[in-house]
């Protein structure tokens, strides 16, 4: 149940952090650096399909681990039916999409479109017989009031508390004290910092975690070097992964409640299923390749390096590929995805990393899908 709640509460967690629709706190990052919400999403991409990877393989290999049998046939719906009940489903979603990147419309008026042609096709084609009326429409208004309540009080409380850091100069001092600590280096300061995102966004909501971290933490990183998207990611990421970072875990202890599992196992199993999360900021600090920053050509080979990476690492983790692997296989995996998932330009020797890597990848895949079918031939 633990492990559920926790595959649960990281695929949750992560659909903010999944374009084209991200959380409130990506709308929030492109006013902060003044940038289109377009150019949010493209950086946001490739970290997030690697969130996913890793998540799905671990779950996947997680169920073949535990003999989980696949639903039934009789049990699985026929598509036709399905389609034919909701083909308009996907049509406010692609309306949204194409408000916001192709006209490049606001996103306030792009939800606001969305929300129109959603209404429209409520009360004119309904679902499963039922049509949305106008006392529909009003509880849907007054439920949007008291959600737009919250996140302004939310956003007024975090700016009396960005206005008295400001004024008092305590921002600023955080900011001169993360650096003196890092004594200059880089991955002393990004550890310190993801610790600092973490434990500031302990049991707050995202909005009010991004804005608190987008102006204690990330000027610290810009001061040293840090691209400026990369370093808001960066504390968007941690800020985030406080929802599942025991104690204060509320996305895995929500979760927990769902599944009726131990919280704190949940929020501990849930840090294993998102390991990624933890890792790949470092890993778009370094390079920003994985924030679709350079060069196409460094940009793909860095992308399909991660994806095999993580696929690779999380097999590692889970201790489960075709069949069980004693501590050689896990390890020769683990080896093989820490390489490959080393931007080229990330640190010093990343490229040699990677050629270490792709060779013992290269090797486990002969062994796996060549070598091992021919010996369980007979004769």
């Amino acid at each position: 149940a633990h492990d559920a709640g926790a595959i649960e509460a990281v695929a949750s967690t992560g659909g903010q952090l999944m374009p084209p629709i991200m959380g409130a706190a990506a709308f929030l990052m492109a006013e902060f650096l003044q940038i289109e919400y377009s150019e949010v999403v493209l950086a946001a991409l490739i970290p997030s399909i690697l969130y996913y990877v890793a998540l799905f393989v671990q779950a996947d290999l997680e169920a073949v681990r535990s003999n989980l049998a696949r639903v039934p046939e009789d049990q699985i719906p026929a598509p036709g039916p399905v389609l034919k009940s909701g083909w308009y489903f996907p049509i406010p979603f692609a309306a949204l999409i194409i408000a916001l990147f192709i006209f490049n419309y606001s996103p306030e008026a792009s939800a606001l479109y969305s929300a129109v042609i959603i209404v429209v096709l409520g009360m004119i084609l309904g679902y499963r017989g039922k049509r949305i009326g106008l006392p529909d429409i009003f509880d849907a208004i007054r439920q949007t009031g008291i959600t737009v309540i919250d996140i302004v009080m939310i956003g007024g409380a975090v700016g009396i508390v960005i206005g008295v850091l400001n004024i008092s100069g305590l921002g600023f001092g955080l900011t001169l004290f993360l650096v003196e600590i890092a004594g200059g280096n880089m991955l002393t300061l990004l550890v310190v910092s993801a610790i600092v995102c973490i434990i500031l966004g302990m049991g707050m909501p995202t909005v009010g975690v991004y804005v608190l971290l987008a102006t204690l933490v990330a000027p610290a990183l810009i001061e040293v070097g840090v691209h400026e998207i990369a370093a808001h990611m960066f504390i968007m990421y941690f800020g985030m992964m406080s929802m599942i970072t025991p104690p204060v875990a509320i996305g895995a202890f929500a979760a927990a409640t769902l599944t009726g599992a131990d919280p704190m196992r949940t929020g501990f199993a849930a840090m294993r299923f998102g390991w990624l999360a933890f890792v790949i900021p470092f890993m778009f600090v370094g390079s920003q390749t994985l924030l679709m920053v350079g060069d196409p050509v460094m940009i793909a080979i860095d992308f399909v390096g991660a994806v095999i990476g993580a696929w690779f690492v999380s097999v590692a983790m889970m201790g489960h590929f075709k069949t069980r692997l004693g501590p050689v296989g896990r390890l020769l995996f683990a080896v093989s995805g820490i390489g490959l998932l080393t931007p080229l330009d990330a640190v010093p020797g990343a490229d040699m990393a990677n050629l270490v890597g792709l060779a013992i990848a290269i090797g486990i895949f002969i062994n796996e899908y060549i070598l091992r079918p021919r010996r369980a031939q007979p004769g």
